[in-house]
């Protein structure tokens, strides 16, 4: 693998990188400086930092981008190192692709910054001198000839101010100062709406209220008299008539019974596992939250690794199976259990 490539990878993305064995190299960005009459731009250089400090980054960064061990990385830097370090020592250049090269100078090792990080634009001519309105004010007086030397002033007539002209105000103003309609029909409407409501509310409420029906052991029940029964029997058979009205039965509305009520038995009162845990913060997450919308829930710890939501419930033992049924699709689609 190419560890120079990735020395230089690692420094143009972090601004340093420490490489052990041969100490920390920093790229640095010269600012601009001004020489007097030209502004020189800035410029990037490389330089080299003893450090004794131990970093592990380099390694880890080859290790990411080759897909391999980081020991293997490490060993991989320590040959490179060992070899960088022969040849410097032998006077040769160890180079890093676009960065530049190491070198040693007099047994001190020093790097030189490659050309294309060096690379700056011409400097721009600069001098300190008025700013460039006043200069061109003062260019120009210098252009114009002095008139006033030569011919004697001249003095223009009063000018007479024109008559003040009437102005419209601007529409914008007329529209602020008017009335806005959208409002005034947005609120028509809600005072309707609140109407229309509070109408209905009344209206269901005195149906309500008033409109109870008497009930059927008060109403009165009228009989139609003889002489309005059609085909009347004559008068001659009056004992044939009373034997019939004696025998007439009247059939008064009935009120329905109640329901009687039926005894299922005693009640039974148990506890039911609506949830079953294995860690107590989110058993007690499942509690809180259960007991906010209003259930009686409880918890209860099996052991240091099993942790119950618990449910009282009191029901006759007939109706056990749809209870536990209706805790079912209610609590836990996957299944309660009787504690």
């Amino acid at each position: 693998m190419d560890i120079a490539k990735y020395i230089g990878l690692y420094l143009l993305k972090n601004q340093t990188c420490y490489i052990h064995g041969l100490g920390n190299i920093e790229l640095r960005r010269k600012p601009a400086s001004y020489d007097g009459r030209n502004l020189i731009p800035g410029v990037s250089e490389v330089v080299v930092i003893p450090v004794n400090t131990v970093d592990d980054s380099l390694a880890n960064f080859i290790a990411t981008n080759e897909q391999i061990s980081i020991s293997k990385a490490g060993n991989a830097l320590k040959d490179f190192v060992a070899i960088a370090t022969a040849d410097i020592q032998a006077g040769r250049e160890v180079p890093i692709p676009a960065i530049g090269s190491f070198y040693d100078v007099n047994g001190k090792l020093q790097f030189a910054t490659a050309p294309q990080l060096q690379l700056t634009p011409s400097p721009i001519p600069a001098e300190k001198s008025l700013p460039r309105r006043n200069a061109g004010a003062t260019a120009t007086m210098q252009a114009q000839p002095n008139y006033e030397q030569q011919a004697p002033a001249y003095t223009p007539p009063p000018v007479s101010a024109p008559p003040p002209s009437y102005q419209h105000p601007p529409m914008e103003e007329e529209a602020k100062g008017g009335m806005n309609w959208g409002r005034v029909i947005l609120f028509v409407l809600i005072l309707m709406a609140l109407i229309g409501g509070v109408f209905y509310v009344a209206k269901n409420v005195l149906k309500l209220g008033g409109g109870a029906s008497k009930p059927p052991a008060e109403q009165q029940i009228h009989l139609p008299a003889p002489e309005d029964v059609p085909n009347a029997m004559p008068a001659a058979d009056t004992t044939q008539l009373i034997d019939t009205a004696e025998t007439m039965v009247v059939e008064e509305p009935v009120t329905p019974a109640a329901e009687p009520v039926v005894n299922k038995g005693p009640l039974l009162n148990f506890k039911v596992i609506i949830n079953t845990y294995d860690e107590r913060a989110r058993a007690e997450k499942r509690l809180n939250r259960l007991r906010s919308y209003g259930h009686k829930v409880e918890l209860k710890a099996e052991d240091s690794s099993l942790y119950y939501i618990l449910i009282p419930v009191s029901v006759p033992k007939a109706d056990t199976a749809r209870v536990l049924d209706s805790l079912k699709r209610t609590y836990n689609p996957d299944g309660v259990y009787v504690y």
